[in-house]
């Protein structure tokens, strides 16, 4: 486990109340330095409204907000100071070249220095068009450069609601690349709200899932999930040349639980652990059963997330 001066963000029981209206309620959670994590949840869920009270936009009903340890409440500038966000579209003035623009940033955060401004410009991958005006610039790159406005004064963490809204497959691609480059680069702590499961799911590290302001399930995304005592079950597809055959070496066992059977691909469904697997499989080849493939059947991203709030659709 990471140790507790990796974390960077720490939500505690925050709380957003409007009239009689609860927003969010009682949320917690943390995001260590050098990870990206998914603020996934259905429209309405409170996700926005969370990320405003991170960083201060809207205050807090009740709870803490941490960065780096420093309270969002209690000593904001000292912990804003850390915070990179891009909370809506990022502005620009059009007419100006995009280092010009950074220059206007510059000019609020002295301790930027221009190497600084090249440094984080070479980072999302807009070296060649720093020298054009912004207004030509495609939606992609106007992205990227707020990153590498967000990225100047050397944040712990980056927060970005929604940062691949209005991009095509390409941009999308370009963001989370890039995402990834500043995580593993420069050990920045990412925060991303999204309702896009499939990039959440190739971008993510872990993924906070909240539904109606709550809290629902935490999960880690990629093989981290598997636990590597042997002790958990999964299901897994294991082509053969004889299906009966092999069903029938199922019969009566409650090790292995027989799912389904396909008898166009000849691949059976199990669901079991992994000595249980083993067994089965040196069974198979003492009845001379032929074992083609044998995949490990992993659950979608979007599966998990229905099941995690009860089939809300992500719309």
């Amino acid at each position: 486990m990471s140790h507790q001066q990796d974390v960077v963000l720490q939500l505690d029981k925050v709380t957003k109340k409007i009239g009689k209206q609860t927003i969010v309620d009682q949320l917690s959670f943390e995001v260590k330095k050098g990870e990206i994590v998914g603020l996934l949840g259905p429209n309405g869920a409170g996700k926005t409204t969370t990320i405003r009270m991170i960083v201060g936009l809207i205050g807090m009903t009740s709870g803490e907000v941490l960065i780096n340890g420093q309270s969002i409440r209690s000593s904001f500038s000292k912990a804003i100071a850390r915070v990179g966000a891009i909370v809506e579209n990022p502005e620009f003035y059009s007419y100006m070249t995009g280092w010009d623009n950074l220059k206007q940033y510059q000019r609020m955060i002295p301790s930027i220095t221009v190497e600084r401004m090249k440094q984080v410009v070479d980072v999302v991958g807009l070296t060649d068009a720093m020298n054009k005006k912004v207004k030509s610039y495609s939606l992609g790159m106007r992205q990227r450069l707020g990153i590498a406005q967000a990225l100047m004064h050397s944040p712990s963490i980056l927060i970005l609601d929604e940062p691949t809204n209005g991009l095509d497959p390409a941009g999308i691609r370009e963001m989370r690349d890039y995402l990834k480059t500043i995580a593993q680069q420069e050990g920045i702590a990412v925060l991303v709200s999204s309702h896009l499961l499939s990039e959440i799911e190739l971008m993510c590290s872990r993924v906070v899932v909240i539904q109606q302001g709550k809290f629902v399930h935490e999960q880690l995304i990629g093989g981290a999930q598997i636990q590597q005592d042997g002790n958990e079950e999964f299901n897994v597809l294991v082509r053969v040349n004889q299906l009966e055959q092999a069903k029938q070496l199922l019969v009566g066992r409650e090790e292995l639980q027989f799912i389904q059977a396909n008898e166009l691909t000849n691949e059976l469904e199990i669901r079991c652990k992994d000595e249980a697997l083993a067994n089965y499989i040196h069974e198979l080849s003492a009845h001379r059963i032929s074992v083609y493939r044998v995949v490990e059947v992993k659950r979608s991203l979007e599966d998990e997330f229905l099941t995690w709030t009860g089939g809300n659709q992500i719309v």
